[in-house]
């Protein structure tokens, strides 16, 4: 394949340059093999210091910081543990510097049009060469896969307790903070303030306002991450003077890195000052974190807020509705005798989709999941006590590209190689 590419770019090099067409003589910096290896040393850079980043970032945040973006500052921390790996720098040394590098995106989308531009410049379309262009092809089929998997793929979780039913997702990434209130109908009425008006709220000191709230809301402090203690530490004043907080402290922790052996997800927190909307007189300062929906029964914190029955607030992981329900009817857990290790986890449910007519019973069992509408369930995790299941969700209109590109790539070198091993059998012949 080299001997190939070598062959078609010395001839365009020794070509006439009236033998271009004008728009060849524009592509052909962009088709350079030169680009190709810078495009590709840099992207080794990015690969490099992204995994370092890692260590101390949740492995979401690198991926959006560092890999789709069009631009990354490295930090200088970063910088600095470049320099003790591979230049053996005094770890006490404080001259790196962060400077900015090509994103992921950027250098993406160079190398795409790198591929594509040495394409229409250097290569002859001929049988001869088909397996090459095979080859290429895979490469940006693979591309495209990862584009359309980070531009539209969705992974997400559903709990459902023993005999109990849902029909909503949780993006574990997310959080919001949620005031719920039962109607006679039996429908709920709900609020929610996204976790980024949360945070830019404690920031800036605002009151939250909104004409769909049922009170104002102040956010006296959010964690991203936190531990909720028992026991209060030496001279903690507590904010809080409603519900499950008078009895608990919020200790704000470190987020969870990418490298965490655990594979914990952040804990949100917050103490936040309810206000009443017409007179704004305070109404209390709840504790609410993300960690009281873990308990079984999940811990419940009501507030009277205005005429209606009482209001339930509580921050928890933001949802995502569906036109179907599903019901866990039983929950196995199996483990090896004598150990702690799983044999199997099976969730016994039934699917319900007004929707589409669909009332049926599967089993989700590892390894064995099942498909409704485009997204797949598969068998995550076991409530404490084995109470429950979680299912984690996934979407992912792009699933097929990448078995299809490895298709076409190993066709392509099938190719390749068959005719190079028959012209070299004609020859010796």
């Amino acid at each position: 394949m080299d001997n190939a590419l070598h062959s078609d770019a010395s001839a365009d090099v020794g070509a006439p340059r009236g033998a271009y067409p004008t728009w060849k003589r524009l592509l052909r910096p962009l088709a350079s093999l030169r680009l190709t290896v810078v495009l590709f040393a840099l992207s080794l850079i990015l690969v490099f210091y992204g995994t370092l980043a890692q260590k101390e970032q949740d492995v979401w945040d690198v991926v959006n910081e560092y890999f789709w973006s069009w631009w990354v500052l490295i930090p200088n921390k970063l910088t600095l543990l470049f320099l003790q790996v591979f230049f053996n720098a005094s770890p006490d040394a404080s001259w790196g510097l962060g400077f900015w590098f090509p994103g992921g995106k950027l250098l993406f989308w160079a190398l795409l049009l790198n591929l594509v531009a040495a394409h229409m410049v250097r290569f002859r379309f001929s049988w001869g060469r088909s397996g090459i262009l095979l080859i290429h092809a895979g490469l940006v089929m693979m591309m495209a896969g990862e584009f359309v998997t980070r531009e539209f793929a969705e992974e997400n979780v559903m709990t459902l307790v023993q005999g109990g039913k849902s029909s909503f997702l949780e993006i574990t990434r997310f959080n919001e903070l949620a005031f719920t209130c039962p109607r006679p109908d039996g429908q709920v009425d709900t609020v929610v303030i996204p976790q980024e008006i949360l945070a830019s709220a404690t920031r800036s000191g605002e009151i939250i306002e909104n004409e769909a709230l049922p009170c104002r809301v102040k956010v006296l402090q959010y964690a991203s991450n936190c531990d909720l203690l028992e026991k209060f530490p030496d001279g903690f004043e507590n904010p809080a003077t409603e519900g499950e907080g008078k009895t608990l402290a919020l200790k704000a922790m470190p987020p969870v890195s990418g490298v965490d052996p655990e594979q914990r997800v952040n804990m949100p927190g917050a103490y936040v000052q309810l206000l009443d909307k017409s007179s704004g007189q305070p109404l209390g300062t709840w504790l609410v974190s993300t960690l009281f929906q873990l308990t079984r029964p999940v811990r419940v914190q009501e507030v009277k807020l205005g005429e209606g029955g009482p209001w339930k607030v509580a921050l928890r992981n933001r949802r995502s509705y569906r036109p179907y329900t599903i019901t866990l009817d039983k929950f196995t857990h199996d483990v090896y005798p004598g150990t702690n290790t799983p044999l199997n986890f099976q969730s016994d449910v039934r699917l319900e989709d007004p929707s589409l007519g669909i009332d049926r019973v599967s089993v989700i069992k590892m390894n064995e999941p099942m498909r409704h509408a485009g997204e797949t369930f598969y068998q995550h995790q076991a409530l404490a006590g084995d109470s429950g299941s979680v299912l984690q969700v996934v979407r992912n209109p792009g699933w097929t590209l990448p078995y299809l590109s490895c298709a076409v790539v190993s066709l392509g070198m099938l190719v390749h190689f068959g005719a190079t091993l028959m012209r070299y059998m004609r020859r010796q012949a």
